[in-house]
């Protein structure tokens, strides 16, 4: 992890006077916290602690509870926490009973699970890449997928009198949403930040934006000579009298920072006069914004932290408020509470008219025939005319696809179930928190579970099984690949582990084998594709030779004959194995005026292309690898995962939209 430019001490003539520690919670290392009445609720490392603030300088837990995934952001209303984990989704819990939390649900997010805002009956979940969706949590135990609403890259978001705000990363936007039709949300509005875009915060009629990283107008990620670079940290503000077109008011700035990778995340609350502002290595600052259109700081903390060792240590993950204290998340530290006397407030809630959400409009589409299996579909294998349905929440599926379509059977899971294959009599379950399940399936073509790989707290996101089946690859947690010796189902275990710098978004590893002993795995953005020798030693291992390539969080790679297809800046390219060329050297094929983007899965001379974060698959003629043609675009409202031909039909796993059935091929 690097860090470029430090700021060092900060002076008090320009940033107030430093704050002062009271107390540590003593909790360990913390990511959000927020406060209702007398009760604070924090969270980190999965677990969830309550303490009584009846003395705000002097929290004393009251009760925790565990196993909640890669907690993230935390709201509570109605004696119901509602807490994003990232790639495990959002868990529900009820804190009627300060001393003995109790979990109500697990719901199955669209993807990382990072924001969480909530107006009336509604949860808004900031999902990163795919935007917002919006879940109907009037009952808690059972939350129901409303809608998506795809505003990029979304970190967090808030909602008032059916309008959503949402901070929006990479594209440094406050992006604008009417959601007073839940299940019809429509961007209204963007606004340019000056910063990448995370935290938001409504007060009055101003709109409270938290930035960070660089300034707009940067060379890149690597130009530390740039003014622009570093330069994004800071709070911007705009009228939203007219949401539909927010109105720039001013900007203040936080010091310039030079994180190039770490914990990337800012925050923003605004209470009375003052808004607190977490910008995570940079510390948090309290500004004077009772004058909108001339914000000035007032005071500051920032953490320690080693730039060499430990330097998670000076991380401000979130905060939150109560009389002349503050609460600060520490992301590597602690939950530390701050003497702020005559700043800090509780958060006086304002006025609120939140959407109804209308009943359900069935529009069937044509083109599909539609398998609702009751939780998020991703992904499908075959065997004859019976499909294999990783269900999310609602399991494994065994489905009927003709002479009609019907459910034979259903298999709870463990975790979530996200991706199926299968293998000869052999089929690989990944589950979410539940790990790598292993199943038989028996002459009548029921399953029974024969093993599991497990790797708590971590959750199991994609699992390929090429022939000959002694090994298994899993997608772990956030960036980590485990080969996994299947031989002994019952017994699996690791065989080789292996991470790089970057992120495994989803469906990075190929499915196959490239000359029947060479798996390949790619990490988002900074590493490219590495490769691995499966059978050509005792053990498998990483080879020396890897691709450098900044693979896009929604591309991916598929083997096709002796080599690589992979998605590369809306073409594709093909690699053998052996490729040492540079990038800029090897040729790519493009489709004119249509852009591929998605993971890619290969059917004879057709190559499907699924983009789960726009609704998106195309279908491509490869007939002539190096001539491309279009055959068919297809929008959907659901997130297509990798597409699948079975006997000539076309099944898409469609997240919450279902499974998706060519018409004409299934009844």
């Amino acid at each position: 992890m690097a860090l470029g430019q430090e700021t060092g001490d900060l002076p008090e003539d320009r940033f107030g006077k430093q704050l002062a520690v009271v107390k540590d919670l003593r909790i360990g290392p913390c990511m959000d916290a927020t406060v209702v009445g007398d009760r604070l609720y924090a969270i980190g490392q999965g677990k969830l602690f309550v303490a009584d603030i009846s003395a705000p300088g002097e929290p004393k837990v009251l009760g925790r509870l565990s196993d909640l995934g890669n907690t993230r952001q935390i709201e509570v209303k109605d004696n119901v926490a509602y807490i994003t984990a990232r790639e495990d989704g959002m868990f529900i819990v009820d804190v009627s009973r300060p001393d003995a939390p109790r979990l109500l649900c697990h719901y199955d997010t669209i993807e990382l699970a990072t924001g969480i805002a909530l107006s009336g009956k509604l949860a808004f979940v900031a999902c990163r890449t795919y935007g917002v969706e919006l879940v109907d949590v009037s009952d808690p135990r059972r939350p129901v997928h409303l809608s998506t609403v795809r505003t990029g890259e979304a970190q967090s978001c808030i909602a008032r009198d059916g309008i959503l705000y949402v901070g929006v990363w990479g594209s440094r936007e406050l992006v604008i949403c009417d959601v007073k039709n839940p299940r019809k949300p429509v961007i209204i509005a963007r606004a340019p930040l000056d910063g990448y875009g995370d935290g938001v915060f409504v007060r009055g009629k101003y709109c409270y934006a938290a930035t960070g990283h660089h300034a707009r107008g940067v060379r890149g990620h690597h130009a530390k000579d740039d003014p622009a670079y570093g330069a994004g940290h800071g709070l911007d503000i705009f009228d939203v009298s007219d949401p539909s077109k927010p109105v720039f008011v001013s900007r203040i700035k936080m010091p310039r920072f030079t994180l190039t990778l770490s914990m990337d995340l800012w925050g923003v609350m605004v209470e009375g006069k003052y808004a607190f502002v977490a910008d995570t290595f940079n510390g948090m600052y309290v500004v004077d914004v009772s004058d909108p259109k001339k914000p000035f700081f007032v005071a500051y903390k920032r953490l320690n932290y080693d730039t060499k060792r430990n330097w998670r240590k000076g991380s401000v993950a979130g905060l939150a408020l109560a009389k002349d204290h503050i609460y600060m998340a520490g992301g590597g530290t602690d939950l530390h509470v701050l003497h702020a006397p005559g700043l800090a407030a509780p958060l006086t809630p304002e006025p609120d008219r939140p959407p109804t959400v209308p009943p359900p409009e069935p529009t069937p589409d044509p083109r599909f025939h539609t398998y609702d299996a009751g939780g998020q579909v991703y992904a499908v294998a075959c065997t004859g005319d019976v499909a294999l349905v990783a269900a999310g929440s609602a399991g494994l599926h065994e489905v009927r696809l003709r002479p009609k379509i019907e459910k034979l059977r259903e298999y709870k899971t463990v975790g979530f179930a996200v991706d199926v294959k299968l293998l000869g009599n052999r089929v690989f379950v990944a589950e979410g928190q539940g790990g790598l399940s292993i199943w038989e399936r028996k002459d009548d073509g029921s399953l029974t579970r024969v093993g599991c790989y497990h790797v708590p707290p971590y959750s199991a996101r994609q699992v390929v099984v090429p022939p000959p089946g002694k090994y298994a690859l899993v997608h772990v947690g956030g960036r980590t690949l485990h080969i996994v010796d299947v031989s002994d189902p019952a017994r699996p275990r690791l065989a080789l582990k292996d991470a790089q710098p970057g992120l495994m978004y989803g469906y990075n590893i190929a499915d196959g084998l490239l000359d029947e002993r060479y798996a390949c795995c790619g990490w988002c953005y900074l590493s490219g594709y590495f490769w691995y020798d499966l059978y050509g030693g005792p053990k498998p291992v990483r080879t020396d030779d890897h691709f450098t390539i900044s693979i896009s969080d929604k591309d991916g790679m598929a083997l096709l004959d002796d080599k690589a297809l992979v998605i590369y800046r809306g073409k594709y390219l093909l690699l053998s194995r052996q490729e040492t060329r540079p990038l800029a050297d090897l040729p790519t094929y493009a489709i004119p005026r249509h852009g591929l983007s998605g993971k890619p899965s290969i059917h004879g001379d057709r190559l499907y292309v699924a983009n789960r974060i726009w609704g998106k698959v195309s279908i491509v003629d490869i007939s002539t690898q190096t001539a491309p043609k279009l055959l068919r675009a297809i929008q959907l409202d659901g997130n297509p995962g990798i597409v699948h031909e079975h006997n000539g039909t076309l099944l898409i796993p469609a997240g919450y939209q279902g499974l998706l059935i060519e018409a004409g091929k299934a009844k």
